[in-house]
């Protein structure tokens, strides 16, 4: 063999061994000969937004612990959530799919593997994000509901013209993909996601960054030309947000290609210019406007002559400044490091606002699908709250109190996220390769070894929730039903994740959830303009309706 072909033949040799002996120390567990060798089944499943259903295509095949890739387990067993997400000591770390999740060069909350980091940053906004502090922040929530209200009603009554037409009101719809008409002269048909991913950021902006982003005094989530990064101005940010879990998730399945290392930053940033995808090159570039956005709003926030509130933002710089992660002394007014603050309150932008978005979305189609439970609902919240006001100078929303422990209200969220999984596909974490193999469901997994637990599937796993689990049932929530049903148990609900890394902003989005929905029963009459078309979704890294059509007038 020539001199010059002995080096990378021999790296070569060493690859296949590694892959070969890869594959050798996984054939106890069953899965598609492909996946034993490489991710491209499940990156080409990720890629067409439906990798849950192609999960679950192989629980029901090859059963509870399936292998989706060379390295990684995908176990839908009830007892595997407690190991998968175990807390304290036996807590497993994220995985390096998490890498692609970067958010200019310095990991957050969500996306950091580092256990001491989480644990500070986790403790700097557990209290801003307590229930007590979000309760509040209720008054600016109540704000941007009463906007939305302003809004639906306008709809709801189209304006007429100086020729004596209907005027028809258009917003983009949510997605990047144009405009769509609203107004109808025989009454309104609209997109209610859109509307809802409207309110959502409008109400995470301001009490993330102190100013609202202002889709709904604007009717769109288009910024306006003169934003922070002049590449924004022809797409949502709530498009931004989506294109970006689409594009992430799909890397993460190749994480040596990103990171935040210089050379992943570098690879990250040709990979931005250069991948053969469109959709992967607009998510990459995604990040990169909603960071720009997010460094606006935080320096225009931190300016001292600027605005001052005690809002999510100014509690979250205060925590982190007791724990001293934050540069600088605040009695010497010198800046914090604008870095540290950025990446948590982007965090805040894109995953409190339109996850929230798509759930609202999700639930109030699963009640508008089900004509029992809808007439329920608004009989629940007349006895309770009683008619709102219809007076548009007036804009009369509930209190949170008022909502927060009704209980079929409760129930129907409950089951409507059991059936709409946001975090469908599973949350990988990965055994560590310096410990003991782990033991799970009776069998030995290797350090090393990714692991996640399908929320899509344990949610409808007839062994949890009954031989009606692919159902709509709300009363499997309520204590006092008469109908006969397997009881719904919370620790099976992987909403809002599980574990020492479950979603910290779970009373925000909560709270918001209550608010939309009583609020929308409480106004409006609505029905689906097309009852027997199923709720399609797509999948990047969240679950998301496409959209939902609704027909909408006042009571």
């Amino acid at each position: 063999m020539p001199a010059f072909l002995f080096l990378p033949v021999s790296v070569a040799l060493l690859v296949v061994a590694k892959w070969l002996f890869d594959a050798r120390q996984y054939k106890h567990i069953p899965g598609p000969f492909l996946s034993r060798y490489t991710s491209l089944p499940l990156a080409l499943h990720s890629r067409g937004g439906k990798r849950h259903l192609y999960v679950d295509s192989l629980h029901r095949k090859y059963g509870p612990l399936v292998l989706i890739a060379p390295n990684h387990i995908s176990c839908a067993h009830p007892d595997a959530i407690s190991v998968v997400y175990a807390q304290g000591d036996h807590a497993l770390p994220k995985s390096d799919f998490y890498k692609a999740f970067v958010m200019g060069a310095t990991p957050n909350l969500f996306n950091t593997q580092d256990r001491e980091l989480h644990s500070k940053r986790r403790r700097a906004l557990a209290h801003p994000l307590s229930y007590k502090s979000v309760k509040e922040m209720e008054e600016w929530i109540a704000v941007h509901l009463s906007k939305l209200v302003r809004n639906l009603d306008k709809l709801c009554k189209p304006s007429i013209t100086t020729n004596g037409s209907a005027k028809h009101h258009s917003i983009s719809n949510g997605l990047g993909l144009g405009a769509e008409t609203l107004g109808r002269a025989s009454g309104s048909q609209l997109n209610i996601h859109a509307w809802f991913n409207c309110f959502t950021f409008d109400v995470i902006s301001d009490l993330a960054f102190g100013q609202s982003l202002g889709m709904l005094d604007r009717g769109t989530d288009v910024l306006p030309t003169g934003s922070s990064s002049k590449k924004v101005d022809d797409m949502g940010v709530a498009a931004m947000v989506g294109v970006r879990g689409r594009a992430a998730a799909f890397l993460g399945l190749f994480p040596y290609l990103v990171g935040f290392s210089p050379i992943g930053m570098f690879v990250r940033r040709l990979l931005t210019n250069f991948w053969p995808d469109a959709l992967i090159r607009k998510g990459l570039s995604s990040s990169d406007m909603l960071e720009d956005i997010a460094t606006e709003c935080v320096r225009r926030r931190l300016t001292p002559s600027k605005i001052s509130r005690d809002d999510l933002l100014n509690r979250l710089v205060n925590e982190l400044k007791k724990s001293d992660q934050l540069v600088g002394d605040e009695a010497l007014k010198e800046p914090v490091d604008e870095k540290i603050v950025v990446t948590e309150a982007m965090l805040l932008l894109s995953a409190g606002s339109d996850t929230t978005a798509d759930s609202a979305a999700a639930i109030l189609w699963y009640i508008l699908a089900n004509k029992p439970v809808h007439e329920r609902l608004v009989s629940e919240l007349d006895e309770n709250i009683g008619t709102l006001s219809q007076d548009l100078d007036l804009v009369d929303v509930p209190k949170h109190d008022q909502v927060k422990s009704l209980p079929y209200l409760s129930a129907t969220i409950q089951e409507a996220l059991r059936m709409f999984a946001t975090n469908a596909f599973g949350l990988p974490r990965v055994v560590p390769p310096s410990v003991e193999p782990l033991m799970l469901i009776g069998q030995r997994i290797p350090g090393g070894t990714e692991l996640s637990v399908p929320a899509y599937t344990i949610q409808r796993d007839i062994d949890i929730w009954g031989e009606d689990a692919h159902q709509f049932r709300v009363e499997r929530w309520l204590q006092d039903s008469e109908v006969e049903v397997k009881k719904g148990d919370p620790k099976y609900l992987l909403t809002f994740g599980v574990g020492p890394r479950m979603c910290i902003g779970k009373n925000l989005a909560m709270m918001q959830l209550q608010l939309m929905i009583a609020t929308i029963l409480l106004r409006y009459k609505i029905e689906l303009c097309d009852p027997e078309k199923d709720l399609e979704a797509i999948e990047g890294f969240m679950n998301k309706p496409v959209e939902v059509q609704i027909k909408i007038s006042p009571r």
